[in-house]
């Protein structure tokens, strides 16, 4: 297996070694964590929990409240496997009393073993999940259960840590694996900063931060647990920011003073506008003066392009890479996904050869006398216009005159691949763009090393997604919904937020959909499935099918939520909508009614849902626009809800934690500059796994 080495720690750490290492870490369950992004012990030790539940307190049975997550104890009357002959279903059944109360103990997916274990009668067990009531009967569904003596019960009462769902591995299992981990090895971290730095801004050292963070002392509360704002929980947050600022200001320091050719405007927007069929918004042509400006003066560009799903930013990249080309210079587009890349391909490969556009698709897949080739081709210039991923910045490839570079989705790369890209050429330009929602405010903050401009019009014609919010009784009208827009030749997305089904939770999978679809509308309706561990070229092919309208409803997970352009995709289910952010929801249905017949987007919710988890939805159904429900989400939730969202590592910082954290955000630019300005080398003895680290994010590359 190939290690990540793109955390910048890594380089100053002697915790780098594979998990495959550890004891009850064998080559299966390090495939598992790998697809989280966890190869080494330190990527284990930054994998911190995103919520935290209070086991402090046993309550009886018969004072546990409806809707409640409680820690119940009792001895166990009754425990035994259930198969029912007409479903050809099974559930595990144990049934416990405290003395005061019974409650039924439920599983449906399950590891018989353990449970035969627990379930003698006899047993004293303690069991944590969420309280209900079925026909007068107290219940809990999969419940947490241990027993209720020695280490086991130790483990199970206090905080309790939750991570981000691994498929294939318990939360059991992941918090005995991070225990043994930190026991083992914490005291070989070694702390980065400055201990007068961390002084003055009153943060604790890494070793208590990363400790106290996945295992709670009583000092804290669940409150500011959960809230992610202990000393601890700021400190490593801290440290992303500090990164991402001091690496910034590297970033900044070596494209300073540096001169390039400056370029022919020729931008003529009568003519550019006859290329795209349609009049750009007036947002649109300021951003493209804006780059314009940019491309012709002697520095290199250094711009972020904002602008929400839909608002037209792929047509000002390609005013841009417009510009570079007829000065008979390279662009390059990197994207994301292989998906969004093969869209931006077709997208270019469609616009006039007026344009004069001669692209190419380069993915990791391209291999050996196929890949050489192609990198010659480039090197040679055959290719004015190269689109890819990470492909773009691999070691090996070089350009005949890379004169822009754009980047879709920038905060889907780390400052690293920013670094990378400017490698590639002389001092090119630089183009970033995102539909993230975050305030221009902050932005500045973030993005303290470009140039803004955004895009804040839709185009004319653009019609809102319609969407709304389905409970139990209307499910049947939502699913003739699909059938309808199906049936007239429209298409449609089926969103789930896991793969597949997990004994830990209750989602509904992708794969359990498509089967289940399939039976009810195949014939004469064509169902396909795309999610994350789909090989590259079957991805491909997924989308190319369904972009080509030869699926007609396609499920999905979040790997569709970037810039996917399918115009005919009028309609979207979204299962278990409560999982994901509100920002990442409003990516998601931008993914539809994208041409000229709207489209509606439903919400399918789960029963019993938390209030405020139904004001939180009921945003997304007032609103369509992405800056105003990010931040009222933010203000309704705490950070460490956000259960959808992959993990940012030291290095990047992801777009909730800055909006909720912009004081702490302005610390870390602050102590990054004044830093920079003291020691512009950091060459004092103090500063030297900072060095280390910043050579590291600069300088090393991606593996291919």
């Amino acid at each position: 297996m190939k290690h990540d080495k793109s955390h910048p720690l890594k380089c100053i750490q002697g915790l780098s070694s594979p998990l495959s290492d550890l004891r009850g870490i064998g080559p299966k369950r390090a495939a598992l964590l790998a697809l989280k992004g966890l190869y080494t012990i330190l990527d284990l030790m930054y994998f911190t929990p995103v919520r935290y539940e209070d086991r402090t307190k046993i309550t009886p049975i018969n004072r546990a409240e409806e809707g409640s997550q409680a820690l119940v104890r009792g001895r166990v009357l009754y425990g035994k496997e259930l198969k029912f002959i007409k479903s050809r279903k099974k559930c595990y059944r144990i049934l416990i009393n405290d003395g005061e109360g019974s409650i039924e103990l439920l599983w449906f997916r399950y590891k018989k073993p353990h449970l035969d274990g627990v379930a003698r009668v006899g047993n004293e067990v303690l069991a944590y999940g969420t309280f209900r009531m079925n026909q007068g009967k107290r219940q809990m569904i999969h419940p947490d259960i241990s027993m209720s003596y020695g280490q086991e019960a130790s483990a199970a009462c206090g905080f309790f840590p939750v991570y981000s769902h691994i498929q294939g591995i318990s939360g059991t299992t992941l918090r005995s694996l991070v225990r043994n981990t930190l026991d083992t090895y914490v005291e070989d971290l070694v702390d980065p900063l400055p201990e007068e730095l961390l002084n003055g801004l009153g943060l604790p050292g890494l070793r208590q931060a990363i400790s106290r963070v996945h295992f709670p002392s009583g000092e804290s509360t669940l409150e500011t647990l959960n809230r992610l704002n202990t000393p601890f929980h700021r400190r490593l947050l801290f440290d992303r920011f500090f990164y991402v600022m001091l690496a910034m200001r590297y970033r900044k320091m070596r494209r300073i003073g540096t001169a390039v050719p400056a370029l022919r405007s020729l931008i003529r927007m009568e003519e550019i506008s006859g290329y795209f069929g349609f009049k750009l918004t007036s947002s649109q042509l300021k951003a493209v003066e804006e780059i314009a400006e940019d491309l012709c003066s002697r520095s290199p560009m250094n711009r972020l392009l904002m602008g929400d799903v839909g608002t037209g930013k792929t047509v000002v990249s390609a005013i841009a890479a417009y510009v570079i080309t007829k000065n008979n210079k390279q662009a390059a587009l990197m994207a994301p996904t292989i998906a969004l890349a093969s869209q931006h391909m077709e997208f270019f490969s469609g616009l006039p050869k007026e344009m004069g556009f001669r692209p190419v698709l380069l993915t990791r897949d391209l291999k050996g006398a196929g890949r050489d080739n192609m990198y010659q081709r480039i090197r040679e210039g055959d290719f004015n216009l190269i689109i890819g991923t990470h492909s773009l910045i691999q070691g090996g490839l070089t350009y005949a005159d890379l004169g822009l570079a754009m980047i879709d989705e920038q905060h889907r790369f780390g400052v690293r691949q920013r670094a990378l890209i400017d490698k590639k050429g002389h001092n090119p330009h630089i183009l970033f763009m995102s539909a993230t929602p975050i305030p221009r405010t902050l932005a500045i903050a973030c993005y303290g090393d470009m140039d803004i401009s955004v895009i804040e019009e839709y185009p004319k014609g653009h019609i809102p997604v319609r969407t709304c919010v389905v409970e139990d009784g209307q499910k049947k009208w939502a699913f003739e919904t699909l059938k309808q827009k199906i049936a007239m030749g429209q298409q449609a997305f089926f969103i789930c937020p896991v793969i597949e089904e997990s004994e830990e939770t209750d989602l509904k999978s992708a794969q359990e959909m498509e089967r289940r679809l399939k039976k009810a509308l195949s014939p004469p309706y064509r169902i396909g499935m795309i999610h994350g561990r789909l090989p590259t070229i079957e991805k491909e092919r997924v989308m190319r099918d369904f972009r080509k309208a030869r699926i007609d409803l396609l499920v999905a997970t979040t790997v569709i939520e970037v810039g996917l352009h399918i115009p005919n995709a009028t309609v979207m289910i979204i299962e278990h909508p409560e999982r994901f952010g509100l920002a990442q929801l409003h990516q998601l249905r931008g993914r539809i009614g994208r041409g000229t017949r709207g489209g509606i987007c439903m919400l399918m919710t789960s029963p019993n849902l938390p209030e405020r988890t139904k004001t939180r939805l009921k945003i997304l159904v007032e609103s369509h626009n992405g800056f105003e429900i990010a931040q009222r989400d933010l203000d309704i939730r705490g950070p460490g809800e956000f259960t959808g969202t992959r993990q940012a590592g030291i290095g990047e910082m992801e777009i909730d934690e800055v909006i909720r954290h912009p004081g702490l955000l302005l610390k870390a630019k602050r102590a990054a500059q004044e830093l920079m300005e003291s020691d512009p080398g950091l060459i004092h003895p103090s500063h030297r796994y900072l060095k280390a680290a910043m050579e590291s994010i600069m300088e090393m590359g991606l593996s291919s």
